[in-house]
């Protein structure tokens, strides 16, 4: 008699905890769903600029610009450490199969013409990107959601939620997404904070016009 008590006991307890995980993955599904959902109006955008300020425990500071209008795209990233900026613009269009690439520090400025390799286009994504429902629903037991106040935005902190984006990621990798817009505004990685502002359907031609390719020295590809 006392087994089947002990038995009956433990049996309750398992189906506690499996209700519990249960509600713990459908809350966190349903979120997951309405952030992807709201994220897609701008991810479909042909009209954006993103701007990401990265800090790191080091003191280095990366303030980054990317830019999509149609068919071409721009980056201006710089990098900061202890008052010495280094500059790297990159041009590109979606017909062209090479960049151009102007990198400037305290010492020189060198352009690569139409050379290929990793291009700097951003796409817009939030970190709880998946492959399918299923997906959605697998990482969901995973995740841990909480909500913050982030630069006066309603968000969503998630954790651990395994995203093709961050699939490889190693350590902390938080996402702090507006609830309304399925953005996300400030991510946490290790010991690097990144902040992002978003523009839409504001990119001035401008943006894309090269710098003065006289001032720099070309290197062959």
């Amino acid at each position: 008699m006392k087994i089947k008590k002990v038995l009956k006991i433990v049996g309750i307890i398992l189906l506690v905890v499996i209700i519990l995980l249960l509600i713990h993955t459908i809350r966190n599904f349903i979120i997951i769903r309405r952030l992807q959902d709201n994220i897609a109006k701008y991810s479909s955008s042909t009209n954006y600029h993103i701007k990401s300020i990265t800090k790191e425990s080091n003191g280095i500071e990366m303030t980054a610009n990317f830019y999509i209008k149609d068919d071409r795209h721009a980056s201006i990233v710089e990098r900061n450490k202890d008052g010495e900026i280094a500059k790297i613009s990159t041009y590109g269009q979606n017909d062209k199969k090479g960049f151009n690439t102007y990198i400037e520090n305290i010492d020189s400025k060198v352009a690569m013409i139409e050379h290929e390799g990793v291009s700097m286009r951003v796409e817009i994504f939030n970190g709880v990107e998946s492959d399918s429902i299923w997906h959605t629903f697998i990482s969901s037991f995973f995740a841990n959601i909480g909500s913050k106040e982030v630069n006066g935005k309603d968000c969503y902190v998630v954790n651990n939620f395994p995203s093709y984006i961050n699939l490889a990621a190693v350590g902390k990798n938080e996402y702090y997404i507006d609830k309304d817009t399925g953005l996300m505004i400030e991510n946490i990685t290790n010991d690097q904070i990144s902040v992002r502002e978003y523009e839409f359907n504001n990119v001035d031609d401008n943006i894309f016009i090269e710098p003065d390719i006289n001032e720099y020295t070309i290197q062959e590809n």
